[in-house]
């Protein structure tokens, strides 16, 4: 089972490799490079190039392996701890920010994208890797007036009334007056994290979230594309987002008619190669869908009750982002995956039919922790109980992850590099 499990993780890994991605749609052809319907030639003596994301390190490395020194400005912004060493020359400069809730290196980030773009021409062409978690960790803060205008205007199927009243509880929680701030200034780094966590942790999926950041945020929402002007913009996705919507993935930040887009990689692709582990290992392999959402623990109940429908070898496969609705000040430790999986493990305990659930967060870090996910099964919970440990109990607390610590369930992989959301694998062994 460790094998199947093990290589199931690998394979989806290394379909979804950035550095691959990129070479798999960037091509030299003689002088040329080809990206999609576009040349990359003499015409554009200026080629500028951002990576943003968590898997922005081997995009810059693919980029500047095809291109070199034809680039004469480059930037990376990842996730704390997910540089390492990145290989790129002087002419690249490469910042760590927050992710989930930015910080202030998230708004430096933000400030030197939007400086590396001040004087494009129409000799400019900026190629923009775009991964996972830019959302949080490129901001640059439109003024006051962009928050009272998001708050006043008539809810929308994007920002609902529900959602408008999260933010405006979220700013008096800070004691934040919009009638007192001047609408010219920009909004404070404080309000921006307080409507971050309020709309994380009011279970919105992420297309709402990132509705709302493309309203207060300069860059977002095509706002990097006419920051360029006349220059030309090629966005360079990986999708982290069910449907693979641009306008959603890092909050838009290409999404602009005069910007081509290019997908390079998304959670599909990491599914099939799940799906084609499985059968070569021998299973019946099956994905059920690529657009798995809504609240984690009803989820993660559901995939246990189902698999154990199924008859011995199937594999079921489920890809998409599920949410948790945290309750006001929670002090639990957790995410999304370590909870599908602990509603998963309590589901499969009262069957007593064996199975496993093994949940991935594709970036390695699940939420707010250090664990990519974990692996149940229907002794899950008995090996619980004989610790003393009361997996309903921490469910409810939205305390996961040290569950999971101590039962050494947790898989640790560190940060591997690439973002298309979330994998669950089922198997009925």
């Amino acid at each position: 089972m460790n094998d199947l499990i093990n290589q199931s993780i690998a394979s989806a890994l290394v379909a979804v490799n950035p550095f691959n991605a990129i070479q798999n749609h960037l091509r030299l052809n003689g002088e040329n490079v080809e990206i999609g319907n576009c040349v990359i030639n003499s015409t554009y003596e200026d080629i500028r190039c951002i990576c943003v994301g968590k898997g922005s390190v081997p995009m810059a490395r693919s980029i500047h392996a095809l291109l070199g020194s034809r680039i004469s400005q480059g930037l990376v912004v990842t996730k704390y701890a997910h540089l390492g060493d990145p290989q790129l020359p002087a002419n690249w400069e490469c910042i760590e920010s927050a992710h989930p809730v930015p910080d202030a290196r998230s708004v430096h980030a933000g400030d030197r994208v939007w400086e590396l773009l001040a004087d494009c021409t129409d000799r400019t062409l900026v190629l923009a890797g775009i991964s996972g978690g830019a959302s949080a960790l490129v901001v640059a803060p439109r003024n006051w007036g962009a928050v009272t205008e998001l708050l006043t205007n008539p809810p929308t199927a994007a920002i609902s009334k529900e959602t408008q009243q999260l933010i405006w509880m979220a700013l008096a929680d800070r004691s934040i007056d919009l009638s007192i701030v001047n609408p010219e200034s920009n909004i404070s780094l404080v309000a921006v994290q307080a409507i971050g966590m309020a709309l994380l942790g009011g279970g919105l999926s992420i297309d709402k979230i990132n509705a709302v950041r493309s309203k207060i945020d300069r860059l977002k929402g095509g706002g990097l594309v006419e920051r360029v002007g006349v220059g030309k913009v090629i966005g360079l996705i990986l999708s982290d987002v069910i449907g693979d919507p641009i306008a959603t993935i890092a909050s838009g930040l290409t999404h602009h008619p005069d910007a081509d887009n290019i997908l390079i990689g998304n959670n599909r692709q990491a599914c099939e190669a799940v799906a084609k582990t499985a059968r070569q290992m021998g299973y019946n392999s099956q994905i059920i869908t690529t657009k798995w959402d809504g609240e984690a623990r009803v989820r993660g109940a559901e995939i246990a009750g189902e698999i154990i429908t199924h008859p011995p070898r199937t594999v079921l496969i489920y890809g998409g982002e599920t949410t948790v609705s945290l309750p006001k000040n929670c002090l639990g430790k957790g995410g999304r995956n370590t909870e599908l999986g602990l509603a998963a493990a309590i589901e499969l305990a009262i069957h007593c039919i064996p199975a496993w659930v093994i949940t991935l967060a594709t970036d390695g870090t699940d939420g707010p922790t250090d664990a990519a996910g974990v692996t149940v099964n229907e002794t899950t919970i008995d090996r619980a109980l004989a610790l003393g440990l009361d997996a309903q109990s921490a469910l409810d607390r939205h305390d996961s992850y040290p569950f999971f610590q101590q039962l050494g369930d947790l898989h640790q992989i560190g940060a591997t590099g690439t973002n298309v959301a979330d994998i669950t694998i089922a198997i009925r062994p």
